[in-house]
């Protein structure tokens, strides 16, 4: 046998790996949560009724809509904003006063919308001139809560005289809006993540800036783009768990951050970027709210639920992170 031959096999036996290794990833957390499904379908008498997954779904839109923009900035390898929940709070708040100012709730969603991709603009902009992400969103969270807490003085902001539920109260067969929005921000985002230019550049920019930007890619315009994507999640999800909630305070949505988070990684998006999708951050999200369901079901307490939750999370990262490194070989 050549060398040329032996070469040849070795880069087929290579190809073959990364096939297989690439199949376990994309089907792994599908093929997970289907089980997950008939085991607790089959151990928990009141997990599989309408109701049960109705509410799966609901939870999982709120954090699936954020994870699916947050998506973008882990793309563009800018790591994680970790100012989520105080700008949907903000946003929430925002839609509050606005709906009560108006008296009407399209108008109140247009401005809080509006006031969280500003946010997230100003957030691009600086991130774009090279600043670490982690330490800029931190501090705009620190920033945009205590803004908050002054404007609010820490007290509850109701709609008062004014309906502001429509969002959440309005159904199609059964199922509530804010699940049709999940799914059709999901489609959107995947199109324009997959199949444009500018999702093109988010993902050559976290493969290596370097070379995006001898490609004529600008990390500057490119970086804010996807941070404008992430802060319109974030105010459609503040918009939608407002209208839910009735009302918003400033220590509201104190886990938001974490399982968003939790659902990207989970979705197997890599940290350093390049690499990831926002359909799997969907899925992500409705792995953590299926497994959250199913212990509530089966009265754990809330402590424990987190460090199950912890767990699952950090063994499936691990999985997912050998994966692609077993597949990059």
């Amino acid at each position: 046998m050549t060398t040329t031959e032996k070469i040849s096999i070795r880069f087929q036996d290579l190809s073959s790996v990364r096939r297989r290794t690439d199949a376990v990833r994309n089907w792994a957390l599908p093929i997970l949560i289907v089980l997950v499904f008939v085991v607790a379908s089959a151990t928990v008498p009141e997990f599989f009724k309408f109701e049960t997954i109705r509410s799966i779904l609901l939870l999982t839109s709120i954090t699936g809509i954020v994870a699916v923009g947050m998506t973008a900035v882990t793309l563009s390898g800018n790591l994680f904003s970790l100012g989520v929940t105080s700008s949907a709070v903000f946003s929430g708040v925002i839609y509050v006063w606005v709906g009560q100012a108006t008296g009407s709730m399209y108008a109140a969603a247009a401005v809080a919308i509006v006031a969280a991709v500003v946010i997230g603009l100003v957030q691009g902009f600086i991130v774009g001139l090279g600043l670490n992400t982690v330490i800029v969103t931190l501090a705009f969270g620190s920033i945009i809560y205590g803004l908050i807490a002054i404007l609010t003085k820490g007290e509850v902001v109701q709609a008062q005289g004014v309906n502001l539920e429509g969002f959440a109260t309005f159904q199609i067969f059964g199922i509530p809006l804010p699940i049709y929005i999940f799914v059709v921000f999901t489609a959107l985002a995947w199109f324009l993540t997959e199949h444009t230019l500018i999702g093109r550049n988010v993902h050559l920019l976290g493969s290596n800036k370097n070379t995006a930007r001898n490609s004529g890619i600008s990390p500057m315009g490119t970086t804010i783009w996807a941070f404008t994507a992430f802060s319109l999640s974030i105010g459609i999800a503040a918009v939608l768990q407002t209208s839910q909630m009735h009302q918003i305070q400033a220590d509201n949505l104190p886990g938001l951050t974490m399982d968003v988070v939790a659902a990207v990684l989970v979705g197997g998006t890599a940290v350093t970027g390049g690499d990831g999708s926002p359909v799997k951050s969907a899925i992500g999200a409705l792995f953590i709210a299926t497994i959250t369901q199913v212990m509530v079901l089966m009265s754990i307490p809330e402590g424990q639920r987190y460090f199950v939750l912890g767990v699952i999370v950090v063994a499936l990262v691990v999985v997912l992170h050998l994966l692609r490194k077993a597949g990059t070989r």
